[in-house]
């Protein structure tokens, strides 16, 4: 008997790692990696007596509450609350990514894609962000461009969460190694607008010829005008 308590006196405290959750048996706790300070520790707001770590152990729940490194997941209902792998998460209403919410979606049909996209019969979602494509089917991944990515519905390519606008997809070129640019047959794009403007919609090039355009690598650009800076314009070529 004696052997018995001692050891429901030591299982109440859990620790998974250097990084994860403590439970006293009365607090809660997470304890996380900080490069200035080596670890950081706090209390959690959660019921220890129904508190449990799940699959994906960033994730957490109570009877009430549902958690992501110690920080409740706004929203989420706790009894229907589930990880599904590579940092995702549902419950019946919608699901979640690395705790933020994707607020649009379906949780019951909702899974992921990769690392990057999920998706849940009605939609796919780059990280948080709805594509509203046009065909959940047609949906793939074109080219798995770090950070980048490349898929289409089979209408559009996007490049992350980005539409490229192009009316002409049978002519679309992707440049995949790059970060977000395309052209068709009379336009180039950069992620959603055409290159000829910058983010606010301002114009910042006249002309651009598509059919001498190209890509070097990441970024750099240039058609038979000129060397093209994406977010001011014409430059000289180094």
């Amino acid at each position: 008997m004696r052997m018995r308590l001692l050891f429901f006196a030591i299982t109440p405290f859990i620790l998974f790692g250097c990084s994860g959750y403590e439970n006293d048996g009365k607090n809660v706790y997470y304890k996380s990696a900080n490069e200035a300070v080596g670890f950081i520790k706090f209390k959690v707001d959660a019921d220890a007596k129904t508190f449990k770590v799940l699959t994906d152990r960033s994730y957490a729940k109570d009877a009430m509450h549902a958690f992501y490194e110690g920080k409740s997941v706004l929203g989420a209902d706790a009894q229907s609350f589930e990880t599904i792998g590579n940092s995702y998460a549902r419950d019946k209403f919608r699901g979640y990514y690395y705790g933020d919410s994707i607020k649009s979606s379906h949780g019951t049909t909702f899974w992921w894609i990769d690392e990057y996209y999920s998706t849940d019969s009605f939609d796919v979602f780059f990280e948080t962000y709805p594509l509203h494509v046009c065909s959940v089917k047609q949906f793939h991944i074109v080219y798995e461009n770090p950070g980048f990515p490349w898929s289409t519905d089979g209408c559009f390519y996007y490049c992350g969460a980005y539409k490229i606008p192009s009316d002409d997809y049978e002519h679309v070129t992707i440049f995949k190694k790059s970060h977000g640019f395309a052209k068709d047959k009379n336009w180039v794009y950069f992620f959603d607008h055409k290159l000829n403007y910058d983010d606010s919609g301002r114009k910042i090039i006249d002309t651009i010829d598509a059919a001498s355009f190209t890509v070097n690598k990441f970024s750099g650009c240039k058609d038979k005008f000129g060397c093209i800076n994406e977010y001011h314009g014409r430059e000289n070529c180094k």
